[in-house]
């Protein structure tokens, strides 16, 4: 499991490359990667905006610009966000993709 210093280097990585960007679709690809406590669907990310990228504790929250919707993530034990040029094939072990960053 990611210690602390690791998951702030991925909020930063993320903060740099995501913050301001658009979600114009966000696909579910296994049904792990949505915990069964969410309130909403990956599908409601469809055209928000990243406001900002934070970390509670070992928790990424990706701020949108919809409230209250926040998009919570935790890298788990082995857990990666990559970030990909359009039209890349799927990685074997992708659980969702947020495509189409304006």
């Amino acid at each position: 499991m990611p210690e602390l210093p690791e998951v702030e280097s991925v909020r930063l990585g993320l903060q740099a490359h995501v913050r301001g960007a658009k979600i114009v679709r966000a696909l579910q690809f296994h049904p792990r990667a949505l915990s069964s406590e969410s309130i909403a669907p990956l599908a409601s990310l469809d055209d928000c905006k990243i406001t900002n990228v934070q970390r509670r504790g070992k928790f990424l929250w990706l701020v949108m610009d919809k409230k209250p919707l926040v998009l919570v993530a935790h890298l788990g034990m082995s857990g990666q966000f990559r970030i990909e040029d359009v039209g890349q094939a799927r990685h074997p072990h992708c659980r969702a993709r947020y495509r189409d960053w304006e």
